[in-house]
């Protein structure tokens, strides 16, 4: 946890627009002293076009350009080894190695877009789904790297940010924060329509890490109680059928 929260101390998404090769309006070469300069030309030529606003496609957009960082910074380390997810898998990095004391341990991204009040959330975020590799921790799914007690731990790095229409960029204030996953645990599903586990929505919650639960203990019984009346997965029946079977 120390060494993901060292790796994403201060970084800043670089993704700005969306560029626009022809304009009908192009004068070249352009000429700018630095970044901002260049980015002022851009959008005044035409250039840059602004990011979307949907937010699943912002957060895939941050994802995408802090899992890169943090391969580079582990291609930089001694002992350190990565296995990546894809989009829709769990977890999007997998670490191992020497470094770490052996073992696997899931590190999942999450974006967040502060609510208006700036103390909380819009919405909650989606730390596991629940009725399937959460719910039966023992049986490797499809779209998951591997069982889901394969992991020595589970870590999420939350990116929380204000959202502004008017920007390219769309974004500012960018806030990172890492930590075992349960530590910033609700007990409401993050969603009323589909089976995810929801984190808490209080940004001084989550910068602290100050869940609903007092041990990880705790967390997993409640959820993979009884009472939750998650929906039946079919790949979760064919998964036991097939142990049971042998």
């Amino acid at each position: 946890m120390e060494w993901l929260r060292d790796q994403v101390e201060g970084w800043e998404q670089s993704a700005l627009g969306i560029f626009r090769l022809r304009t009908g309006q192009e004068r070249w070469p352009v000429q700018a002293s630095g970044p901002d300069e260049l980015k002022e030309q851009l959008v005044q030529r035409g250039h840059l076009l602004p990011l979307p606003t949907e937010p699943a496609a912002l957060a895939n957009l941050i994802e995408i350009e802090l899992r890169e960082h943090l391969v580079a910074a582990i291609e930089g380390t001694p002992g350190v080894e990565v296995r990546l997810g894809t989009e829709r898998s769990y977890p999007d990095l997998e670490l191992s190695g020497p470094a770490f004391g052996g073992g696997c341990y899931a590190a999942d991204i999450k974006c967040a877009r502060r609510a208006k009040s700036g103390t909380s959330l819009q919405s909650r975020i989606a730390l596991y789904t629940g009725n399937t590799y959460f719910l039966w921790p023992q049986l490797k799914f499809s779209g998951i790297l591997r069982p889901f007690n394969d992991y020595g731990e589970h870590f999420v790095i939350v990116a929380m940010y204000d959202f502004h229409k008017d920007r390219p960029e769309r974004i500012s204030n960018l806030q990172l924060v890492v930590h075992k996953s349960w530590r910033i645990a609700s007990t409401k599903r993050a969603s009323a329509t589909r089976e995810y586990i929801g984190s808490v929505q209080k940004i001084e919650q989550l910068v602290a890490g100050e869940g609903e639960f007092d041990s990880v203990e705790d967390f997993e019984a409640y959820w993979r109680a009884p009472a939750r009346s998650w929906k039946k997965s079919p790949e979760a029946e064919k998964l036991l059928r097939r142990a049971i079977d042998g």
